[in-house]
């Protein structure tokens, strides 16, 4: 079931799915807000120069998986 409102979905199960998903990555809903974030600390094997994304925000954890995914895909397509 799409997490459209906090009333349709289990937050804290959302979260540990995309953690899961995603490995590196904290995820955040911020209630007050209503908005999904994920951050993450820059990859610490040598690739410091190299431009990583280090946090994402999204109306909807879907738009955040969306968002995780495209990320993951570019790094692994320039080999980060």
């Amino acid at each position: 079931m799409p997490c459209v409102t906090t009333e349709t979905c289990d937050v804290e199960a959302v979260k540990a799915g995309l953690r899961g998903e995603f490995p590196g990555w904290s995820v955040i809903f911020t209630r007050d807000t209503g908005r999904w974030w994920a951050i993450r600390w820059p990859p610490l094997d040598g690739r410091r120069d190299a431009h990583v994304v280090t946090d994402l925000d999204a109306e909807t954890p879907e738009l955040l998986r969306e968002r995780l995914q495209e990320v993951a895909d570019a790094e692994k397509s320039v080999g980060v």
